[in-house]
């Protein structure tokens, strides 16, 4: 018969203190003011220069959104 040593045993989560918060919203924060500011950059290309990149004017905002980041495994960790 065999034991398991449960104090070595990691689950991968981080500890949820007030430094991870604070850590994990600095992130955000920092990835929406990037993702703005990439947004009026690429509102400002011409249309032939969307086109060399392979989207269109019409999906620059659904490709700087967050909710885009999120689904494509971008992490917002400080």
């Amino acid at each position: 018969m065999t034991t398991m040593d449960h104090g070595s045993y990691e689950t991968g989560r981080r500890k949820l203190d007030i430094l991870g918060f604070a850590g994990r919203a600095l992130g955000l924060a920092y990835h929406a003011m990037k993702m703005r500011s990439d947004r009026a950059a690429l509102h400002e290309m011409p249309d032939h220069m969307l086109k060399d990149l392979g989207i269109s004017r019409s999906d620059i905002d659904r490709y700087t959104s967050v909710r885009y980041a999120l689904s494509h495994g971008e992490r917002f960790d400080a």
